[in-house]
């Protein structure tokens, strides 16, 4: 019960990202809902998706401070993605363990740049992939996130990236 409750402020926190005005505020939040799935998933004994969501912690802070040179670096979305990796070689129980590990790496590709439309476009893949793991691990947080994600991911490339009809 305990592990669901912290699913759902983690669904609460990931809503509330979105509502954020600065890339600090945004990151903190995101910061905040990866340490509530992270501790989730190790109770509900998805370890995959613990170790991932505590490196997606790891990657947070590192995003926290982008405007400073050391942060900057695209060596990161190469570090975190080559961390997932051997998340998932740790965590191997199956071929469920790609899902969140493939994820991961999408996202951290996906906010390492700085291109809105290439973001959507590289986080769209990662959210089905959750949303399968998530079902499967019977995380209710999770499925309820990645549903709002897919929803949210698709408006954005609606409202922002598709091209406009001339008149």
């Amino acid at each position: 019960m305990i592990a669901q409750i912290l699913g759902i402020f983690g669904f609460i926190l990931s809503v509330l990202t979105y509502q954020q005005n600065t890339h600090k505020r945004i990151v903190a939040v995101q910061l905040a809902a990866g340490i509530c799935f992270t501790t989730h998933f190790y109770l509900i004994e998805a370890y995959t998706g613990a170790l991932l969501n505590a490196i997606g912690v790891l990657r947070s802070l590192v995003y926290l401070f982008k405007d400073k040179k050391w942060a900057a670096s695209n060596l990161w979305i190469v570090f975190f993605s080559l961390l997932c990796t051997g998340a998932c070689i740790y965590t191997w129980s199956g071929v469920l363990s790609l899902l969140p590990a493939i994820a991961m790496i999408f996202t951290s590709v996906a906010f390492g740049v700085n291109n809105p439309k290439l973001t959507r476009q590289l986080s769209f893949p990662s959210s089905p992939l959750w949303l399968i793991y998530n079902l499967i691990n019977r995380s209710y947080g999770g499925v309820l996130t990645e549903v709002f994600n897919i929803v949210s991911i698709l408006v954005g490339m609606l409202r922002f990236d598709r091209k406009k009809k001339a008149m």
